[in-house]
């Protein structure tokens, strides 16, 4: 269950690089970009609790009404940590709403991870590890430094960048994924075997080969949520539009032009 390695080519680009650490060390441009990232999070969170709530639930409306008033305050926040402080509060009720609304054999009561203790907790990790060497690859691509982030802290083989990055495709790409294999049976829980010496689970080599079929369909899907490209595009291709777009905002490290992904 852990990454040990990888082929990659990386394309260092040392004036982007340059450009980033520039930012990195700037606190205002570190907060901003927190405010936007988390903010993209939460709204993504939102909509896809409205997708999912097919029978209008108080109590999800009561969490999606949380969740747009901690939007609220992450805007006048005044430091990364304060900011993340909401985000983690905002991920316990988040989850809490799936557990809701997901199948009876996935119910699960909380996000557990190192292993997960429950059989969706495991898809939705598998998912996000997918989804952090996605975006990894992406930044080599454009020659960014991976580790070098803006909200996560540094730590020895950390993709701090990547992580930064993820936090607005949680949703749109795994979570959502995750919803759909379960609520349409393509995954079953049979599908998992309890390691009683970790208290694990973990999926079948059968349903593992088929949730990698399942995630590569989603992430070569064609979207428009980015509004301004005025063209669709595979969410794999959003992630490397998004990356460039934040290597031109840290040119002159202003990022009233970089534009998140927001569900609709």
């Amino acid at each position: 269950g852990k990454y040990l390695c990888g082929f990659t080519n990386h394309k260092i680009d040392i004036e982007k690089q340059v450009n980033q650490f520039r930012c990195k060390e700037d606190d205002l441009f570190c907060l901003d970009f927190t405010k936007k990232i988390i903010t993209s999070k939460i709204k993504n969170q939102i909509v896809i609790l409205r997708r999912y709530d097919k029978s209008k639930q108080d109590d999800i409306k009561d969490i999606i009404s949380s969740l747009n008033k901690y939007i609220s305050e992450i805007q006048n926040c005044t430091s990364i940590n304060e900011i993340l402080g909401f985000e983690g509060t905002s991920a316990k009720l988040y989850f809490s709403g799936l557990s809701k609304l997901v199948h009876d054999d996935f119910h699960f009561d909380k996000r557990s991870k190192r292993p997960p203790k429950d059989p969706f907790n495991a898809l939705i990790s598998y998912g996000y590890s997918l989804l952090y060497n996605e975006v990894v690859l992406a930044l080599n691509q454009v020659g960014l430094n991976s580790h070098a982030g803006f909200i996560h802290q540094n730590k020895l083989g950390h993709a701090a960048l990547a992580s930064d990055l993820m936090e607005q495709w949680r949703g749109p790409i795994v979570d959502s994924l995750v919803m759909k294999l379960i609520n349409n049976n393509l995954i079953s829980i049979s599908d998992f075997t309890l390691n009683e010496s970790t208290g694990g689970y973990y999926l079948s080599r059968k349903a593992n080969n088929a949730f990698i079929k399942y995630y590569e369909e989603k992430i070569r899907s064609k979207n428009s949520y980015f509004r301004h490209a005025n063209f669709p595009m595979s969410f794999r291709y959003s992630i490397l539009f998004n990356i460039y777009e934040l290597v031109r905002c840290l040119e002159d490290g202003n990022l009233d032009n970089y534009k998140t992904l927001t569900l609709r």
